[in-house]
Parts: C-alpha cells; structure tokens; sequence
C-alpha cells in the first residue's frame, strides 16, 4: 500500500443525527499486480514487427504504431530514458513465424541488436467492423455503438535462456458512439475512423507495456469521524499516514457503549488493517463492525477487501 497521495473531503455529514458520525473520504494509491509479469527492469530490450509481403496497408500502419508505443511502454515502466528501447523490422519473406518456433532466427536478431530480451510483434490486425442495438434516441436520430476487434500476437524471447518465455495473443475493441436518422439502416464508418485506429493502436500498445509490471491506482477509503477529542486525535495520525497510532486510539475507542460508535471505530480499525498490507485481519475487524451495527459502507468495503486479498496473493 502506497501512503496517501492527497486527502479530499468529499463528504462532511451526519448519518442520522446531529452527533452522528462524519464520513471522511481519503484518495489513497493502491499496489495492483501485473496481469502478464514480465521482468523487464534492467534489460536491454528490443521490439521487432515483421515485413509481410502480404500484410494490408492498414494493418502495417496499425502494426507500426501499436510496436512503436510497445517500446515507448516498456522504457517508461523500465525506468529507462525515453526513446531507449529501438524499433526494429524484419524481413521474413515467406515463412510465416508467429510460433513458437525459430528460436535460432529470434536469438541471431537479438544477438545483432546486443539484446537480451527481444519483443516479436508477429501480427497486428483488425476484425469485422459490427453495430450494436440502438442505445438512445433524441428526436429523429438513433445513437449506435460501431465497434472493431483488434487482434495480435506478441512473442518475447529471452537471450540469457536462449527460448520463448511468453506468448501473448491480444484482443481488444475499438468503439464510436455514432447519431445517425432513425429510419437509416446501415451505419456509414466515420471519416476519421483510420486516424481513431492510429490512436487505438497507440494506446493498446502503451496499454500491452503496462500489462507486464504492477501498477498503482487511485482509490477512495472511508474513515468515520465524530466531533469528539479522540476521534480526532486518531484521524490526525491518519492523515500523516500514522496508521498504529491512529489504531491504538480506535481500539480503545471499541468500549464505548454507542453501537454505532463501536460499528464505526471498529471499520476504521479494518481500514487501518489493510493500509499496512494486513488484508485478512481487515477483514475480521470489518466483520466484527458489521456484526455490532450493519452499516452500507460495511458492504462496499467488504467486496473490496476481497478483491485486495486475491490481488496480493498474485505478488
């Protein structure tokens, strides 16, 4: 868990009573694991997109951008200087090598390049444009989705093991929302629909890159305050990012004879649990709050847990 990177109140209001307590929304950064690790830092890497005579305009010019933010990606999550890691093509005539195969073919570009990590773009391609049902209506227009998959496959050999470590087929959709008259049939493609693609490949490229490291993402957390000395002590220390002394106060906090004091200290208690990376021992002080007083917090933050806990067992 990263420490706090702003504090916002969005909301500052009782529940139900004057003495009620305060709901205090805090933006915290959030450790999420990669969905295809790779190790990539302190390799020197390399991207290479075939030369198909075969290959249509427009997937070569897709092909080209997605490859190009492909390596654009992997030098900012390596940590390397922008530009860094070159962009390289390959003629192959004939022989098609989106396999696994050809490991002495991989190894020699590699060894050429002085690589040790070599990232084969084999195809970038598209699908059948498609339509979906008509969203909204306004007057005498429709509003329709326009969509197309994209397709790919990515190879990435490693020199120092002399084989393929990955193979990473890709699929993603690019979408417009497009108004055309009620009573037309068929959806014209927009005129800017190959510039949107460019941009589309860019983006899945850059996209493919952070796929490979883990990330951080911003997310909300509640923490209950009431106007009282205590309470405010506690949710100081949380805001400079002072967790086991603002838990050692809502613990004591825990003898009140209010349920909903109790309920709330004992949430509080559970959010401090897991900003020092304890998910299990959050989620039993999150149930002990949600046994003592129901609360709708206690639900949303109970499906969060859960979704935490699965992503710290990928680390």
């Amino acid at each position: 868990m990263k420490a706090i990177r702003t504090i916002s109140l969005l909301a500052l209001f009782c529940m139900t009573a004057a003495c009620g307590p305060m709901i205090n929304i805090l933006e915290v950064d959030v450790r999420l694991p990669a969905s295809r690790p790779i190790n990539i830092l302190g390799r020197n890497m390399a991207v290479f997109t075939p030369q198909y005579d075969s290959v249509s305009l427009t997937d070569s010019v897709l092909m080209h951008q997605f490859a190009q933010a492909l390596a654009d990606g992997l030098a900012t999550q390596a940590r390397l200087r922008e530009g860094s890691i070159p962009l390289y093509r390959h003629y192959s005539g004939n022989e098609p090598l989106g396999t696994l195969e050809h490991t002495d073919y991989v190894h020699r570009l590699g060894l050429e390049t002085e690589a040790d990590m070599v990232f084969m773009v084999d195809s970038i391609r598209l699908g059948a444009f498609g339509t979906d049902k008509v969203a909204q209506v306004q007057d005498d227009y429709k509003l329709q989705y326009l969509y197309v998959p994209f397709y790919g496959v990515i190879r990435v050999y490693d020199m120092d093991q002399a084989r393929f470590t990955d193979y990473i087929p890709l699929r993603d959709t690019a979408a417009w929302e497009v108004w055309i008259p009620y009573d037309q049939e068929n959806l014209v493609i927009p005129r800017t629909a190959f510039e949107d693609l460019q941009k589309a490949a860019r983006f899945f490229g850059n996209e493919t890159a952070q796929s490979f490291v883990d990330q951080w993402e911003t997310q909300d957390r509640i923490l209950f305050v009431y106007n009282k000395r205590d309470w405010n002590r506690a949710y100081d220390h949380a805001l400079v990012f002072e967790w086991e002394k603002a838990m050692d106060i809502w613990l004591t906090l825990l003898d009140a004879t209010n349920v909903k004091e109790v309920a709330c200290a004992a949430f509080n208690v559970a959010v401090a649990c897991e900003m020092q990376g304890l998910f299990d021992l959050a989620r039993k002080w999150l149930d002990f709050s949600q046994k003592t007083l129901d609360m709708p917090e206690t639900k949303y933050y109970a499906d969060l847990l859960q979704e935490r806990n699965k992503q710290k067992k990928l680390f």
